[in-house]
């Protein structure tokens, strides 16, 4: 049986219904699951119900971003009290930001398009099969062909707002809502630095981590093993999630339950 603690729906930047989801999750025999949409969890009560039905165990979840030394990192917060004002106010100021963060991908890019305007985006009804507003809109200006296109839009511009947490913020956030914090497909920080990657780990620890995203499609061997030791050291919590953005991402891997990781390669204490 295999975990997929990471997917996301269209209540944020995937194509797939909650229902969708789990069909895909039972035939690859996923018997944990969680849906970690952008800073929303309107999919969690159908997720729950689908899963119920399917003799699946649905984990609530949501990830959200975090500041650390000036850097903004994701972070999925599971299992937590979903009537815990922290937390709600935090996703929905989460929310309230990305969306303004899209509105200015749209302003800075009506400059070079000017077919394109802040006013036409707001009236913009995008079609209801989830992924970003702004891309939609993108394609309907025509500035791309396919949403599948238009990754370079956000890298080229995006500006991160201000107003995101500390990481150290966030965790005390989480750990008061009773639920865990752990840290999103850190993988690419491994790359960029392996010899520096322990101390990261360790000064992310000291702000609240309580867990990593281990196993991840786009992991190297050597960051998924360094990421387990440092868990296992520090009993931490040993996660897996393949970031499935349904037709959105069709990378190898990227999909629901698409590695074959089991609960006995995990540590999931407070999650499940």
């Amino acid at each position: 049986m295999r975990v997929d603690l990471h997917v996301h729906s269209l209540f944020s930047d995937g194509s797939q219904h909650p229902m969708e989801i789990v069909q895909a999750a039972m035939k690859r025999e996923v018997s944990i699951l969680s849906i970690c949409d952008h800073s929303s969890i309107d999919a969690y009560d159908e997720l729950l119900s689908a899963c119920k039905s399917n003799n699946i165990k649905a984990v609530l979840g949501v990830e959200l971003d975090a500041k650390w030394e000036d850097e903004d990192f994701h972070v999925l917060a599971y299992n937590f009290n979903r009537e815990n004002p922290q937390i709600i106010e935090l996703i929905r100021l989460q929310h309230d930001n990305s969306e303004a963060e899209c509105e200015n991908i749209v302003t800075a890019m009506s400059r070079d398009y000017p077919r394109m305007s802040l006013e036409d985006y707001r009236s913009y009804n995008p079609p209801k099969k989830g992924g970003w507003k702004y891309i939609h809109y993108a394609v309907e200006k025509r500035v791309v062909q396919k949403y599948e296109e238009a990754s370079f839009l956000f890298g080229k511009y995006f500006k991160p707002s201000p107003r995101t947490l500390k990481l150290s913020e966030f965790c005390e956030i989480v750990d008061s809502a009773g639920g865990v914090p752990i840290l999103a497909h850190p993988g690419y920080i491994y790359n960029r630095n392996p010899d520096e990657y322990q101390n990261v780990l360790e000064s992310m620890l000291d702000c609240g981590i309580r867990g990593i995203e281990c196993y991840y499609p786009s992991h190297s061997l050597d960051a998924i093993k360094h990421s387990v030791e440092f868990c296992k050291r520090n009993n931490l919590c040993i996660t897996a999630g393949c970031d499935c953005h349904g037709e959105y991402d069709k990378s190898d891997g990227f999909t629901v339950g698409g590695m074959d990781v089991g609960p006995d390669l995990l540590s999931l204490k407070g999650i499940i």
